[in-house]
């Protein structure tokens, strides 16, 4: 992904903490569900979109990243 001008948060070891803290967490199938959380510096949600099929779209989430300014 290159240089980012943001910090990025994967949900590796604890596995699932992050996921749980956000209600992504699949208890039946033990991982997380497909999800992009943008949080802002006051810890506030921006954005939040789960997928069921496909993939994420990096144009809309780099919309919603440069929202924050």
């Amino acid at each position: 992904m290159g240089v980012l001008p943001y910090p990025l948060l994967a949900d590796f070891h604890p596995k699932g903490v992050v996921a749980r803290a956000y209600d992504l967490w699949n208890e039946e199938r033990g991982y997380s569900r497909r999800a992009v959380v943008i949080v802002d510096r006051d810890g506030i949600i921006r954005f939040k979109r789960v997928w069921t099929q496909g993939i994420p779209d990096a144009a809309e989430i780099l919309r919603e990243v440069e929202k924050l300014g």
